[in-house]
């Protein structure tokens, strides 16, 4: 199991490697000796023209069910820190408010 030994803050934005393959994104609660707490996890999907878009990870679950999430640290291979375009995407979706890009000339 690789999992970053680097301090993650609660509301972090993180891509989390699950053993069966699959990869999910969701903003960081805490870590416990064996469970991983997570708020509202998605994946990745191809949206129309093949862009990115986030899923649900719970398809049939309500919204609600899925904040404070308990996920096995056994099921977890690697956990990284969020691409930004991603991160910034994931909270977008999560708190219905876009932010606007950078203004031409400004480096971020």
């Amino acid at each position: 199991m690789i999992i970053s030994s680097k301090a993650r803050t609660k509301g972090d934005i993180v891509s989390i490697k699950l053993s069966n393959g699959e990869e999910l994104i969701a903003s960081w609660c805490e870590a416990r000796s064996d469970v991983l707490i997570i708020d509202r996890p998605v994946s990745l999907s191809t949206g129309p023209n093949g862009a990115p878009a986030l899923m649900p990870f719970f398809l049939t679950a309500s919204p609600d069910a899925t904040r404070d999430i308990e996920l096995n640290r056994n099921l977890v291979v690697m956990i990284a820190d969020t691409d930004k375009p991603l991160a910034t995407q994931y909270t977008s979706a999560m708190s219905g408010i876009i932010q606007a890009p950078p203004s031409p000339g400004v480096i971020v």
